[in-house]
């Protein structure tokens, strides 16, 4: 049985400084869409970042 199930991703906290340490890294925000992929049994689906699905 095919079990294609959105999970919701870890979402960015807004900081006002980055952490101390070398053990982070940042990820600069274009313009677009956060999709998740998901394939199992050769079949795929695309959630978008709410859970919406846009396959």
């Amino acid at each position: 049985m095919i079990v294609l199930k959105f999970i919701p991703p870890l979402l960015p906290t807004l900081v006002d400084k980055a952490p101390a340490g070398g053990g982070w890294i940042q990820e600069i925000k274009h313009e677009g869409y956060r999709m998740q992929l998901i394939v199992e049994g050769g079949v795929a689906r695309l959630y978008s970042r709410r859970g919406l699905d846009w396959t």
